[in-house]
């Protein structure tokens, strides 16, 4: 379960990411955190649920929120594809519709593959 948990912050970290791409910056995202405000989401990103939990969807909005900095942004990417290269179960479909499924807008592509530096 822990293992899931931390796939599932991985994939739904990528979300958070991209979210944060077309924010306006001010703080920054560790990997820590990145985990804690994603593991909510791993049910939902491993294909055990049908439709995130509203703290899987808190936890998106929070990063999105907090990666506000191109470089918080670039960070909080890089430790979803870290974390996401690790657990084969993740679904990335489930990644990519995690935003809109928590009513958020991130503009890019979300996926195990995502380019980071951009």
């Amino acid at each position: 379960m822990e293992m899931t948990k931390r796939g599932v912050a991985c994939v739904l970290l990528l979300v958070a990411v991209a979210c944060a791409v077309i924010a306006p910056s001010r703080a920054q995202v560790s990997c820590s955190n990145v985990d804690s405000a994603m593991g909510p989401c791993a049910q939902y990103v491993t294909g055990q649920a049908n439709a995130p939990s509203a703290e899987c969807c808190n936890g998106v909005r929070s990063l999105n929120q907090a990666a506000t900095s191109t470089q918080a942004r670039r960070d909080t990417c890089e430790c979803l594809r870290q974390i996401a290269a690790r657990y084969s179960n993740l679904r990335d479909e489930a990644a990519q519709a995690l935003p809109g499924q928590c009513g958020v807008s991130v503009g890019i592509p979300i996926g195990r593959n995502t380019d980071c530096s951009r």
